[in-house]
């Protein structure tokens, strides 16, 4: 597994309350936080979520799905219990979107409005679904794509790590296609940046260190309003 990552505050933020894992020697599992609540309270949440996901990922002993959700519900215990315990983190929480490879399939875990995308060839297919108040409207076909994009509660989110005692985590899977490259992102990089645009960036002959490069720029270039996290995926070897 190859992890190429990225993060940069934006333009108009103060802090960056994005968060992200890379494996270490032997692991095969990365995710991205982004965080929420005031008095840099998202900054904590997502560093939390990052840290115990991490630490409970490094047991091997369940199945890669039982694992996954139990590291996720184990960070929203742990973020909620930090907001009861600690008056001036109440209401914090955070986005969570985590990629696991493992025995040829792909197992993803998600909670929030970070994404997971599929590069496979030359298309680009968002895997991952946004819990968030536009996303369900568009679902019902309330709103269209564009009306979306432009709508003043797009950053609304209805589900987060450490808000409620209880989280449903999205889980899913897919089988490994030679070639696959997937996409870990926090709302930063897709908010102002299209999947247009983004597909164009990760299908150009440009190193990966620089199509990371570029899609933060993009982002940047359209105003950089948000905390920008990008990481791209393979399935190489840690020496390739």
């Amino acid at each position: 597994m190859r992890v190429y990552a990225l993060s940069d505050i934006g333009s108009v933020r103060t802090l960056n309350e994005d968060s992200y894992y890379v494996p270490q020697s032997g692991e095969k599992f990365c995710c991205v936080a982004d965080g929420m609540g005031g008095h840099q309270a998202g900054e904590v949440a997502s560093a939390l979520a990052v840290q115990v996901f991490a630490e409970k990922m490094r047991d091997v002993l369940p199945p890669p799905h039982d694992r996954l959700h139990r590291a996720v519900t184990a960070a929203n215990a742990a973020i909620y219990e930090k907001a009861r315990a600690q008056a001036e983190m109440s209401g914090m929480g955070t986005t969570i979107t985590a990629l696991l490879l493992e025995n040829g399939e792909a197992h993803i875990a998600h909670v929030g409005d970070s994404r997971c995308y599929l590069l496979r060839g030359k298309s680009l297919m968002k895997v991952t679904t946004d819990h968030t108040l536009v996303e369900e409207m568009m679902l019902k076909g309330v709103l269209t794509v564009q009306e979306a994009r432009n709508h003043p509660q797009r950053n609304l989110i209805t589900r987060a790590l450490g808000t409620d005692e209880q989280v449903e985590v999205d889980l899913l899977r897919i089988r490994l296609q030679k070639g696959d490259v997937f996409l870990l992102c926090s709302d930063g990089l897709t908010g102002p940046v299209s999947d247009r645009e983004i597909a164009e960036i990760l299908n150009s002959r440009m190193k990966r260190e620089n199509k990371l490069q570029a899609l933060v720029e993009k982002a940047l270039d359209a105003g950089g309003h948000d905390n920008i996290t990008v990481l791209i995926v393979t399935d190489e070897e840690e020496n390739a």
